[in-house]
């Protein structure tokens, strides 16, 4: 004869499976362990996509604003042609205040130079012109977005006067 069993001990034992003789201990519990241990990873992997997807965004944006900043500086030089020449620079400083420039070509170099260092982290660019092309080179630094990540650049080249 088996012992009389208590109350806490019949809570307790396991129940016998249903069509078998054996019984079921603890397998629910380790089916749910094992169901918290699948969403853990996949709310890390979740995670870890939207920091990507974030990294991303910042670094897409930063080369929009770059291609803009060209762009600008391209459109700057067709609209002042007879300066070609002089819109050469070359801007590695950091953010200043904007002063009050006394001619066009003066404010489109100012403009491009605060651009370029306001608005880019660690921004630099330059303004070569050979002849009729000019080629204008933005970049920044990515060391925000992604420790040990180098600079970027965007360079683009345009023929701005087509008489020579």
């Amino acid at each position: 004869m088996r012992p009389k069993r208590s109350a806490r001990q019949q809570r307790l034992a396991c129940l016998p499976l249903s069509g078998t003789a054996g019984r079921q201990c603890g397998v629910s519990l380790l089916e749910v362990l094992v169901a918290l241990l699948v969403v853990a990873v996949g709310v890390l992997g979740a995670v870890e996509l939207q920091t990507k997807a974030l990294r991303f965004n910042a670094s897409a944006a930063y080369q929009t604003q770059a291609s803009f900043l060209a762009y600008d500086m391209l459109d700057r030089m067709r609209a002042n042609p007879g300066e070609l020449s002089s819109y050469a620079i070359t801007v590695n400083t950091a953010c200043a205040a904007a002063t009050q420039s006394s001619s066009i070509l003066a404010t489109d170099r100012e403009d491009f130079a605060r651009a370029v260092s306001c608005l880019l982290p660690s921004g630099y660019g330059s303004v070569a012109v050979s002849g009729s092309r000019a080629t204008v080179t933005v970049g920044w630094s990515e060391q925000r977005i992604e420790a040990g990540a180098g600079d970027t650049e965007v360079v683009i080249s345009s023929l701005i006067r087509g008489d020579l």
